[in-house]
């Protein structure tokens, strides 16, 4: 898998999917979530708890991935990936396992290009280096060979912070 980091706005980054963060609950509340709930209206958050309620269930477990519309984004789908508990609280291994689930859903819908913010950064108590570390070691996983990941960060000193991150945790596998 390529991976690639670019300063921006993640939902104007297009590719065949987005993996967007997203709380045990589904809510579009806040973050990456809020923006989607600002550019597409309510009708991506009626989708996810259309979702819950019919799972007979409140919330999702930490490491669930939830595909809905994209509505207007540019985007086929997107993947909510739950990389936080209940209590926000997460780790390079539960960000790690999110990454995977959701990259294994966008290969079996046919994805070759896949943006992302970087998860649990916000208002989980991941730092831009720890998510860099989670996910470097799947650049060389044969799984995900033919995907482009591009990373979105929003200030050009968490593209760098994250880039010395992947190469640093590349050069110790």
């Amino acid at each position: 898998m390529k991976i690639h980091t670019r300063v921006g706005d993640v939902l104007k980054v297009a590719a065949d999917v987005l993996i967007s963060t997203a709380n045990p609950w589904l809510n579009l509340s806040g973050g990456v979530n809020g923006a989607i709930l600002s550019a597409v209206g309510p009708k991506i958050q009626e989708e996810l708890h259309a979702y819950l309620k019919s799972q007979a269930n409140s919330a999702v477990s930490a490491g669930s991935v939830v595909r809905s519309r994209a509505g207007n984004l540019p985007f086929h789908f997107i993947l909510h990936a739950v990389a936080i508990d209940p209590f926000y609280d997460s780790s390079i291994e539960l960000v790690r396992k999110t990454v995977v689930s959701a990259l294994d859903l966008a290969i079996k819908a046919g994805a070759k290009t896949i943006s992302t913010p970087t998860l649990a950064t916000g208002y989980g108590p991941m730092s831009i280096a720890d998510f860099g570390t989670a996910i470097a070691p799947l650049a060389s996983d044969l799984r995900f060979d033919g995907l482009s990941l591009t990373i979105v960060v929003r200030k050009e000193e968490h593209r760098s912070e994250l880039s010395q991150a992947i190469s640093a945790a590349r050069t110790e596998v």
